[in-house]
């Protein structure tokens, strides 16, 4: 019969669920203040401050008052012309130097304004890029709370869907006599998966729950949470879908399927996996795409590019991806960066970090 042979502890939320705030916008003077909940967050604004923008916020600086040797820690609100953006150690890092004199700190004064979850930023930018306004946009947008579960009668992984990308936070193994599926077996094992699955929603209060398995396996579940009276409450969050096997890759699997549409309509990483696939069944098919930076370049100086797909170690690593990105709208193209830790990021990476999606062919 079954026995649990791995149980992963459910991992703690880090609000990967709360919201970006922006609480000013001033595009006339490319001013935008916005405070950031997460992590996620300070990824994206670490993805969107760069060199020469000017930020605004709280820091902490030693100074010596007076005549005296000994520094003291002084708050100050300062402004600082950005030469470096870092994320390390949970903080964004902007150093540069400052714009003005205040009080203690003179003007022009190399500084680093280390940003936390929480903490408000002002960021002035000659020129906002359409795909930096959109990035904001989508993270102040109410994100659904998604569990995906995807098993066998072997096997169960579970899932916590991210603004991008999703945490593998359980796993379940058991062992069975294959020549053995009586229901008894087949049971005990279901009761092991409903009992994570209603210990996740009893803390985190997912809005959806996806039970996905190859064959048969998840109407039997069902069955079993059907006469589970203490799980009655999953019923109503509960979505049935299909995978072929029980793998991470079977998470991609499931954002892609027909029935994902309307609920993950809002998640990133199932819109970046559709995007991804769009431009690859173009490439299949020696259609309307392009790839590579070569071929890439060719096409926005073509103005031939309806969107342009761009991982964010692509952004990262390459400073002239900030002009190609520009390039691309003002020629009224559309900009999607992609996650590199998913596996869509994964295989535009496998075709030099960047596709576009043509509205033409161009050669």
């Amino acid at each position: 019969m079954f026995a649990a042979t791995k149980l992963l502890p459910l991992q703690p939320c880090y609000c990967h669920w709360c919201q970006m705030k922006i609480l000013k916008k001033d595009l006339k003077r490319g001013k935008i203040v916005v405070q950031a909940q997460s992590l996620d967050d300070l990824w994206l604004l670490n993805q969107t401050v760069v060199k020469g923008d000017t930020v605004t916020g709280r820091t902490t600086r030693k100074v010596r008052l007076g005549s005296s040797e000994e520094a003291v820690k002084k708050q100050y609100v300062l402004s600082v012309a950005v030469e470096g953006v870092e994320f390390k150690d949970q903080a964004l890092r902007l150093s540069g130097k400052t714009t003005e004199l205040k009080e203690d700190v003179p003007k022009g004064a190399h500084h680093t304004i280390a940003v936390e979850p929480g903490e408000a930023l002002t960021i002035i930018k000659e020129r906002w890029q359409k795909y930096q306004l959109d990035r904001l946009s989508q993270a102040t947008q109410q994100q659904l709370k998604v569990l995906i579960v995807v098993f066998d009668r072997e096997s169960c992984l579970l899932a916590r869907l991210k603004a991008r990308g999703y945490d593998v936070i359980a796993e379940l193994k058991g062992k069975v006599r294959k020549k053995d599926y009586s229901t008894a077996t087949v049971t005990n094992f279901y009761r092991e998966i409903i009992a994570a699955v209603k210990d996740y929603d009893d803390r985190s209060k997912p809005d959806k729950i996806v039970l996905a398995s190859p064959a048969f396996w998840k109407e039997e579940l069902m069955n079993e949470l059907n006469s589970d009276v203490k799980a009655a409450a999953l019923k109503g969050k509960v979505i049935m879908s299909a995978c072929s096997s029980v793998s991470e890759n079977a998470i991609d699997e499931v954002l892609k399927r027909p029935e994902m549409e309307t609920v993950l309509a809002t998640a990133m990483a199932a819109k970046e996996t559709k995007l991804v696939d769009e431009a690859m069944a173009e490439i299949a098919k020696d259609g309307k795409a392009a790839y590579g930076a070569k071929e890439v370049e060719q096409a926005v100086e073509a103005a031939a590019v309806e969107k342009l797909l761009i991982t964010d170690v692509k952004v990262y690593n390459n400073p002239d991806s900030e002009l190609l990105m520009k390039a691309v709208e003002d020629k009224g193209g559309r900009v999607f960066i992609i996650n590199s830790e998913n596996a869509a990021g994964q295989k535009l990476d496998a075709l030099g970090g960047m596709a576009a999606i043509l509205r033409y062919k161009v050669y």
